[in-house]
């Protein structure tokens, strides 16, 4: 038997329940805000001092960022003054002021969703040459080796050996030689390479090349001139075979609606003249067994047939017979339209009777009938012939 659960009991439970989710909820939101606190830390990577009129590189990382990559970009720069952006170099060079004593700068780092950041640099006030990068062409193409030239900032401009040849954020590196020349390969995924020249006692040299990237089979056929009006060729093509195609698939729907359409006519049609045909081949007698034929048939009244003369035999005479009575026996049978029968009846048989033209042994036969029982002719004869 079932226990009813007081009232009492089920408003506990629900009240436990309630609790439990409160508790879920504030643990799982204080672990967002932990998270979110541990990652508004920023660190400025920079040089602590520098010589005045020098290039310096400065970063910015999130110490807490382990799995993945803890340098950041889209950050914002602040230093004597200037603004300076960190894009996806994740880095940006900036040259030291000129001073004339050592002098102490600060950098500040801001991004949306940290706190800002700074650090002091010391600028160094030295009377120190800076190094100069020259090269053959500002264009290299990607890929390749190309070669650049130091000197020393000088009236004799003379050449600088052991200089580290750099392309930032690129990691490759190259050295000078006595003739103050190094060898370097242009990277194949960037159009536009910062190239850094630094040694001990001097100041860093920097210059930029573009790198030509060549275009791809795709990009050739895009930048062609001709590739919009091949464009439009070739739309112009689909869109005629569509028509076409469309118009044809209407004509063979129309063409196959219109056969059905003479397929049933013709079958009404042909049905109506069986039941035309069926009709006509009837004939209908009046009260005086006068034989009625159809309008639309043509009807042979008589046909004379020439048949050769039998020999004459000698036969008893018989007593005439009452050709009245003959006549009207005759006249009681009824006749199809179909059956050819002998001509007795005919008007003109009797005047070839009375003029004695007739063929009193029935030689000659008149016979009656419809044009297109022509054949019942033949057989009526062959019947005759047999006898």
């Amino acid at each position: 038997m079932r226990r009813n659960i007081p009232p009492k009991t089920k408003i506990n439970c629900i009240n436990i329940l309630i609790t439990l989710l409160l508790i879920v909820t504030i643990n799982i939101i204080m672990t967002d805000n932990i998270n979110a606190a541990e990652g508004e830390t920023l660190e400025i990577i920079a040089p602590d001092e520098v010589n005045e009129e020098e290039f310096f590189s400065i970063s910015v990382m999130d110490p807490e960022i382990l799995e993945d990559s803890p340098w950041l970009i889209d950050v914002e720069i602040e230093f004597n003054g200037q603004f300076y952006q960190i894009n996806d170099t994740a880095e940006v060079l900036i040259e030291a002021p000129q001073v004339n004593q050592d002098t102490n700068y600060m950098i500040i780092a801001s991004k949306e969703g940290y706190n800002p950041s700074n650090k002091t640099i010391l600028i160094l006030d030295t009377e120190l040459y800076s190094l100069v990068i020259s090269h053959d062409d500002y264009v290299v193409d990607a890929g390749e080796r190309f070669s650049i030239t130091v000197t020393k900032n000088d009236k004799n401009g003379d050449p600088v050996e052991g200089v580290i040849i750099a392309i930032q954020s690129f990691g490759q590196s190259s050295y000078t030689d006595d003739n103050g020349r190094a060898w370097l390969t242009a990277p194949e995924d960037r159009d536009k390479i910062t190239i850094i020249a630094s040694k001990d006692g001097y100041l860093n040299g920097l210059v930029q090349m573009e790198v030509n990237i060549p275009p791809t089979l795709l990009d050739l056929i895009i930048r062609n001139r001709y590739f919009t009006i091949l464009i439009g060729t070739i739309i112009l093509i689909c869109a005629i075979l569509f028509v076409n195609l469309k118009q044809k698939l209407s004509v063979n729907a129309r063409a196959k609606e219109i056969s059905k359409e003479k397929s049933d006519e013709k079958y009404k049609d042909k049905r109506s003249i069986d039941k035309t045909e069926k009709k006509s081949e009837s004939y209908y007698y009046d009260k005086d067994t006068i034989r009625i034929q159809p309008n639309n048939e043509s009807k042979i009244e008589e046909i004379r047939i020439s048949r050769p003369m039998k020999e004459k035999e000698v036969v008893p005479v018989v007593a005439e017979e009452d050709k009245t009575e003959k006549i009207i026996k005759k006249k009681e049978i009824q006749k199809r339209d179909y059956d050819w029968f002998e001509g007795t009846e005919d008007i003109r048989y009797e005047i070839d009777k009375l003029t004695g033209e007739v063929d009193e042994e029935r030689l000659d036969k008149w016979f009656e009938g419809v044009d297109h029982h022509k054949d019942k002719i033949f057989k009526k004869m062959k019947k005759k012939d047999k006898k």
